[in-house]
C-alpha cells in the first residue's frame, strides 16, 4: 500500500511516516501543499493524509483540487491539524475527507482511523 504524508513540522511527518510503515505502507512525503499536489497529481496512493496548515498550498486547498480532477480523486483522505475547531472540520468534510486527526497523534486511534479509512475504500480502487 502506498501513502501519501504531507506535513510541513518535520518531526510530525516522521512519526506518522513511523506509524504507517508499521502497518505496512510506502511512504512518499511533501513539506508543503504544492509538493503534495504535484505528488498527488502525478502517482496513485491508497492513502493521503493532510495538515491542514502548510505554506505554498494549505492542506483544505490540497483535498480539494485532489477530489476535483485527479488519480486520487476516490482515494481516502485524512485531514490532520492542531487546530480541531468546527470550521475546519465543516470545511474538510465539504471537500471530501474520510476523516479528521487533532494532534497531538494518539497511536492507538490513529492506527484505527488509518486502517477504518483504507477498509472503506470502494472495491475496485
Amino acid at each position: 500500500m502506498k501513502a501519501l504524508v504531507a506535513d510541513d513540522v518535520p518531526m510530525i511527518r516522521k512519526l506518522v511516516e513511523y506509524h504507517l510503515k508499521q502497518i505496512g505502507f510506502d511512504i512518499s512525503s511533501a513539506a508543503d501543499g504544492a509538493e503534495a499536489l504535484l505528488l498527488a497529481s502525478n502517482k496513485k496512493f491508497d492513502l493521503i493524509l493532510l495538515d491542514i496548515m502548510m505554506p505554498e498550498i494549505d492542506g483544505l486547498e490540497v483535498l480539494r483540487r485532489v477530489r476535483v480532477d485527479s488519480v486520487n480523486k476516490e482515494t481516502p483522505v485524512i485531514i490532520m491539524t492542531a487546530y480541531g475547531d468546527s470550521a475546519n472540520v465543516r470545511k474538510a468534510v465539504e471537500y471530501g475527507a474520510n476523516d479528521f486527526i487533532v494532534k497531538p497523534v494518539e497511536q492507538v486511534s490513529f492506527r484505527k482511523k488509518i486502517i477504518d479509512a483504507v477498509s472503506a475504500k470502494p472495491s475496485g480502487s
